[in-house]
């Protein structure tokens, strides 16, 4: 799997994410030239009792790419920005970190992701609503980030999913990314 950065700065046009450090040196991208422009952070989040995730995990395996609803913030969600999958319920939590591969926009569910859905009348909210690609950089499926250990968390304990659970898209600051990327750098992908 591709490695979890914390870049802050990415290109639109090509996908290259620099450090500040970079960014500092020139505000064009080394690959293209596009103007850069900062990288945002979020949490998707999903139901187990609605969509299997795990199942779709274990059966397509790492690498692979997810179609995910934008249901909130598709004006501010970008190609290249970062993203952790949460799944809500009693074992709520962090299970993977990932990456956006395109912008948001209306289209069908990926016939192959359909199955997952228990609901087959949720599959239709991909032709109503935006959704995007995710690619997974890390998948931490043995060991989640608990949200127990996140609410114990100096900072995370302050993620807008700790206060407002209902959605599936959800701001996450730079400070809580780059908490989350360190707590999980020890587990295995």
């Amino acid at each position: 799997m591709k490695q979890v950065s914390d870049a802050d700065f990415g290109c639109r046009k090509c996908g290259k994410a620099v450090t500040l450090e970079q960014f500092k040196s020139s505000r064009f991208c080394p690959n293209c030239g596009t103007m850069l422009r900062p990288l945002r952070c979020w949490i998707f989040q999903f139901n187990p009792a609605v969509y299997l995730w795990h199942d779709w995990i274990k059966e397509n395996g790492e690498g692979k790419y997810e179609q995910w609803l934008v249901s909130q913030h598709a004006r501010e969600i970008h190609k290249g920005d970062r993203v952790a999958i949460w799944a809500s319920g009693e074992r709520a939590g962090i299970y993977a970190l990932g990456e956006i591969l395109e912008e948001p926009r209306i289209k069908a569910l990926r016939l192959e992701q359909q199955k997952y859905w228990i609901k087959k009348e949720d599959i239709k909210k991909f032709e109503e609503k935006k959704s995007t690609m995710v690619r997974y950089l890390k998948l931490i499926i043995d060991n989640p980030l608990l949200e127990e250990a996140c609410r114990k968390d100096h900072l995370l304990k302050n993620m807008e999913i700790l206060k407002h659970s209902q959605g599936t898209n959800f701001y996450l600051g730079k400070e809580h990314w780059k908490r989350i990327v360190n707590l999980t750098s020890e587990n295995t992908v």
